[in-house]
Protein backbone atom coordinates (compact mmCIF):
# COMPACT_ATOMS: atom_id res chain seq x y z
CA UNK A 1 0.00 0.00 0.00
CA UNK A 2 1.61 3.27 -1.15
CA UNK A 3 1.74 6.40 1.01
CA UNK A 4 1.97 6.99 4.73
CA UNK A 5 -0.49 5.29 7.04
CA UNK A 6 -2.07 6.91 10.08
CA UNK A 7 -2.33 5.13 13.44
CA UNK A 8 -4.28 6.58 16.36
CA UNK A 9 -3.57 4.79 19.64
CA UNK A 10 -5.38 5.61 22.87
CA UNK A 11 -4.10 4.50 26.25
CA UNK A 12 -0.72 4.82 24.60
CA UNK A 13 1.41 4.99 27.73
CA UNK A 14 0.02 1.89 29.40
CA UNK A 15 1.70 -1.49 29.20
CA UNK A 16 -0.10 -2.73 26.10
CA UNK A 17 -0.44 0.75 24.60
CA UNK A 18 3.32 1.25 24.68
CA UNK A 19 3.78 -2.16 23.04
CA UNK A 20 1.41 -1.15 20.24
CA UNK A 21 3.52 1.95 19.58
CA UNK A 22 6.75 -0.06 19.45
CA UNK A 23 5.32 -2.65 17.11
CA UNK A 24 3.83 -0.06 14.73
CA UNK A 25 7.28 1.47 14.46
CA UNK A 26 8.91 -1.92 13.83
CA UNK A 27 6.38 -3.01 11.21
CA UNK A 28 5.87 0.28 9.36
CA UNK A 29 8.81 2.53 10.23
CA UNK A 30 8.87 5.84 8.40
CA UNK A 31 5.71 4.90 6.48
CA UNK A 32 3.72 5.40 9.71
CA UNK A 33 2.40 8.50 11.40
CA UNK A 34 1.29 7.80 14.98
CA UNK A 35 -1.04 9.96 17.05
CA UNK A 36 -0.47 8.74 20.59
CA UNK A 37 -3.09 9.65 23.18
CA UNK A 38 -1.67 9.40 26.68
CA UNK A 39 -1.24 11.61 29.73
CA UNK A 40 2.30 10.59 30.64
CA UNK A 41 4.33 12.66 28.18
CA UNK A 42 7.77 11.79 29.67
CA UNK A 43 6.97 8.06 29.39
CA UNK A 44 5.71 8.51 25.84
CA UNK A 45 8.90 10.37 24.90
CA UNK A 46 10.96 7.53 26.36
CA UNK A 47 8.97 4.82 24.52
CA UNK A 48 9.13 6.59 21.16
CA UNK A 49 12.74 7.78 21.35
CA UNK A 50 14.51 6.86 18.13
CA UNK A 51 11.35 5.89 16.26
CA UNK A 52 11.50 6.04 12.48
CA UNK A 53 7.74 6.63 12.50
CA UNK A 54 6.44 10.13 12.96
CA UNK A 55 4.85 10.63 16.38
CA UNK A 56 2.36 13.25 17.52
CA UNK A 57 1.25 13.40 21.15
CA UNK A 58 -1.98 14.62 22.68
CA UNK A 59 -3.36 14.35 26.21
CA UNK A 60 -7.09 13.65 26.22
CA UNK A 61 -9.43 13.41 29.21
CA UNK A 62 -11.94 10.76 28.14
CA UNK A 63 -13.69 10.85 31.52
CA UNK A 64 -14.92 14.46 31.30
CA UNK A 65 -18.40 14.71 29.79
CA UNK A 66 -18.37 18.35 28.73
CA UNK A 67 -16.76 18.84 25.32
CA UNK A 68 -15.88 15.19 24.70
CA UNK A 69 -16.75 15.29 21.01
CA UNK A 70 -14.58 18.37 20.50
CA UNK A 71 -11.66 16.78 22.36
CA UNK A 72 -11.95 13.71 20.16
CA UNK A 73 -11.93 15.89 17.05
CA UNK A 74 -8.79 17.62 18.32
CA UNK A 75 -6.99 14.26 18.10
CA UNK A 76 -7.65 13.97 14.38
CA UNK A 77 -6.99 17.65 13.77
CA UNK A 78 -3.32 16.86 14.46
CA UNK A 79 -3.25 15.16 11.05
CA UNK A 80 -5.39 17.71 9.21
CA UNK A 81 -4.15 18.56 5.75
CA UNK A 82 -2.00 15.43 5.48
CA UNK A 83 -2.66 12.65 2.97
CA UNK A 84 -2.78 9.02 4.06
CA UNK A 85 -3.36 5.72 2.31
CA UNK A 86 -5.12 4.22 5.36
CA UNK A 87 -6.24 5.21 8.86
CA UNK A 88 -6.31 2.90 11.89
CA UNK A 89 -7.89 3.50 15.30
CA UNK A 90 -6.59 1.34 18.15
CA UNK A 91 -9.13 1.96 20.89
CA UNK A 92 -7.19 1.00 24.02
CA UNK A 93 -8.13 3.55 26.68
CA UNK A 94 -10.16 2.64 29.73
CA UNK A 95 -10.12 2.16 33.47
CA UNK A 96 -10.10 -1.05 35.46
CA UNK A 97 -13.14 -1.62 37.66
CA UNK A 98 -13.20 -2.04 41.43
CA UNK A 99 -12.69 -5.79 41.90
CA UNK A 100 -13.02 -5.71 45.68
CA UNK A 101 -16.84 -5.73 45.34
CA UNK A 102 -19.46 -8.00 43.80
CA UNK A 103 -22.18 -7.05 41.32
CA UNK A 104 -24.79 -6.56 44.06
CA UNK A 105 -22.53 -4.08 45.85
CA UNK A 106 -22.65 -1.45 43.08
CA UNK A 107 -25.63 0.71 44.01
CA UNK A 108 -24.25 4.21 43.44
CA UNK A 109 -25.66 5.34 40.09
CA UNK A 110 -23.13 8.17 39.76
CA UNK A 111 -20.21 5.76 40.21
CA UNK A 112 -21.66 3.36 37.64
CA UNK A 113 -22.36 6.15 35.14
CA UNK A 114 -18.83 7.52 35.51
CA UNK A 115 -17.33 4.10 34.90
CA UNK A 116 -19.33 3.42 31.75
CA UNK A 117 -18.89 6.95 30.44
CA UNK A 118 -15.13 6.46 30.35
CA UNK A 119 -15.13 2.84 29.27
CA UNK A 120 -18.03 2.81 26.82
CA UNK A 121 -19.46 6.23 25.96
CA UNK A 122 -16.11 7.85 25.17
CA UNK A 123 -15.15 4.70 23.22
CA UNK A 124 -18.26 5.13 21.05
CA UNK A 125 -17.85 8.90 20.57
CA UNK A 126 -14.18 8.52 19.57
CA UNK A 127 -15.07 5.84 17.03
CA UNK A 128 -17.88 7.92 15.54
CA UNK A 129 -15.69 11.02 15.21
CA UNK A 130 -12.85 8.95 13.70
CA UNK A 131 -15.14 7.64 10.95
CA UNK A 132 -16.16 11.20 10.04
CA UNK A 133 -12.53 12.13 9.36
CA UNK A 134 -10.15 11.24 6.51
CA UNK A 135 -12.78 10.94 3.79
CA UNK A 136 -11.96 8.53 0.98
CA UNK A 137 -9.36 6.69 3.04
CA UNK A 138 -9.86 3.06 4.18
CA UNK A 139 -10.70 2.99 7.90
CA UNK A 140 -9.92 0.22 10.37
CA UNK A 141 -11.25 0.22 13.94
CA UNK A 142 -9.68 -2.06 16.54
CA UNK A 143 -11.18 -2.64 19.96
CA UNK A 144 -8.71 -3.93 22.54
CA UNK A 145 -11.06 -6.50 23.98
CA UNK A 146 -10.72 -9.28 26.53
CA UNK A 147 -11.84 -12.76 27.39
CA UNK A 148 -13.92 -10.91 29.96
CA UNK A 149 -16.14 -9.79 27.07
CA UNK A 150 -17.42 -13.34 26.65
CA UNK A 151 -16.77 -15.05 30.01
CA UNK A 152 -18.11 -13.98 33.41
CA UNK A 153 -15.42 -13.62 36.08
CA UNK A 154 -16.68 -13.17 39.66
CA UNK A 155 -15.56 -9.84 41.22
CA UNK A 156 -15.21 -8.27 37.76
CA UNK A 157 -18.83 -7.42 36.93
CA UNK A 158 -18.37 -3.84 35.73
CA UNK A 159 -15.22 -4.70 33.80
CA UNK A 160 -16.84 -7.70 32.08
CA UNK A 161 -19.98 -5.71 31.30
CA UNK A 162 -18.01 -2.86 29.75
CA UNK A 163 -15.92 -5.23 27.64
CA UNK A 164 -19.04 -7.13 26.49
CA UNK A 165 -20.72 -3.88 25.48
CA UNK A 166 -17.69 -2.71 23.51
CA UNK A 167 -17.55 -6.05 21.72
CA UNK A 168 -21.20 -5.90 20.67
CA UNK A 169 -20.88 -2.25 19.67
CA UNK A 170 -18.10 -3.12 17.24
CA UNK A 171 -19.99 -6.13 15.94
CA UNK A 172 -22.87 -3.78 15.10
CA UNK A 173 -20.45 -1.28 13.59
CA UNK A 174 -19.11 -3.98 11.28
CA UNK A 175 -22.62 -5.12 10.28
CA UNK A 176 -23.66 -1.56 9.48
CA UNK A 177 -20.48 -0.54 7.66
CA UNK A 178 -19.09 -3.25 5.36
CA UNK A 179 -16.57 -0.76 3.96
CA UNK A 180 -14.95 -0.39 7.42
CA UNK A 181 -12.66 -3.11 8.76
CA UNK A 182 -13.49 -3.85 12.39
CA UNK A 183 -11.56 -6.11 14.75
CA UNK A 184 -12.12 -7.05 18.37
CA UNK A 185 -8.75 -8.31 19.59
CA UNK A 186 -8.32 -10.06 22.93
CA UNK A 187 -4.59 -9.78 23.71
CA UNK A 188 -4.42 -12.46 26.38
CA UNK A 189 -3.68 -11.99 30.06
CA UNK A 190 -0.63 -9.75 30.33
CA UNK A 191 1.36 -8.62 33.35
CA UNK A 192 0.47 -4.94 33.55
CA UNK A 193 -0.35 -2.48 36.32
CA UNK A 194 -4.02 -3.37 35.88
CA UNK A 195 -3.54 -7.12 36.24
CA UNK A 196 -1.21 -6.62 39.21
CA UNK A 197 -4.01 -4.64 40.85
CA UNK A 198 -6.51 -7.39 40.06
CA UNK A 199 -4.13 -10.01 41.45
CA UNK A 200 -3.78 -8.16 44.75
CA UNK A 201 -7.34 -6.96 45.36
CA UNK A 202 -9.87 -9.27 43.66
CA UNK A 203 -12.52 -10.40 46.16
CA UNK A 204 -13.56 -13.85 44.94
CA UNK A 205 -11.13 -16.73 45.49
CA UNK A 206 -11.79 -18.47 42.16
CA UNK A 207 -10.82 -15.36 40.21
CA UNK A 208 -7.86 -14.68 42.50
CA UNK A 209 -6.60 -18.22 41.92
CA UNK A 210 -6.75 -17.66 38.15
CA UNK A 211 -4.44 -14.64 38.43
CA UNK A 212 -2.18 -16.44 40.90
CA UNK A 213 -1.83 -19.45 38.59
CA UNK A 214 -0.78 -17.21 35.71
CA UNK A 215 1.77 -15.40 37.86
CA UNK A 216 3.22 -18.49 39.52
CA UNK A 217 3.35 -20.40 36.25
CA UNK A 218 4.83 -17.47 34.33
CA UNK A 219 1.94 -17.78 31.88
CA UNK A 220 1.36 -14.10 31.23
CA UNK A 221 1.47 -13.09 27.57
CA UNK A 222 4.29 -10.77 26.56
CA UNK A 223 2.82 -7.37 25.65
CA UNK A 224 5.02 -6.87 22.59
CA UNK A 225 4.39 -10.37 21.30
CA UNK A 226 0.65 -9.84 21.53
CA UNK A 227 0.79 -6.37 19.98
CA UNK A 228 2.84 -7.69 17.06
CA UNK A 229 0.37 -10.53 16.45
CA UNK A 230 -2.53 -8.05 16.46
CA UNK A 231 -0.83 -5.69 14.02
CA UNK A 232 0.03 -8.54 11.66
CA UNK A 233 -3.60 -9.71 11.72
CA UNK A 234 -4.77 -6.21 10.85
CA UNK A 235 -2.10 -5.73 8.18
CA UNK A 236 -2.94 -9.02 6.47
CA UNK A 237 -6.64 -8.16 6.66
CA UNK A 238 -7.91 -11.73 6.32
CA UNK A 239 -10.13 -11.64 9.42
CA UNK A 240 -13.92 -11.41 9.31
CA UNK A 241 -14.91 -7.85 10.14
CA UNK A 242 -16.52 -7.61 13.58
CA UNK A 243 -15.23 -10.90 14.94
CA UNK A 244 -13.30 -11.32 18.16
CA UNK A 245 -9.87 -12.92 17.82
CA UNK A 246 -7.99 -14.10 20.90
CA UNK A 247 -4.20 -14.15 21.09
CA UNK A 248 -4.28 -17.85 21.97
CA UNK A 249 -6.47 -18.77 18.98
CA UNK A 250 -4.24 -17.50 16.19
Amino acid sequence: MAGKQLFIVTGATGGFGSAILRQINLLYGEDAVIIACGRNKPKLDDVTKGFAAGVKHISVDFAERQGLKERCQAIFDLAAGETFSAAYLYNNHGLASDVTRLAQDFDDSAEIEDYFFLNLTSFQVLTAVFLKNFSGVPHTCVNISSKCAVVAFPSMSLYCTGKAARLMLYKCLAAENPEVKVLNYSPGLMLTTMTENFHNTVAVDSTKKTFQAFKEGNLYVDTDESAKKMLVIVKEGSFTSGEQIDFHDC
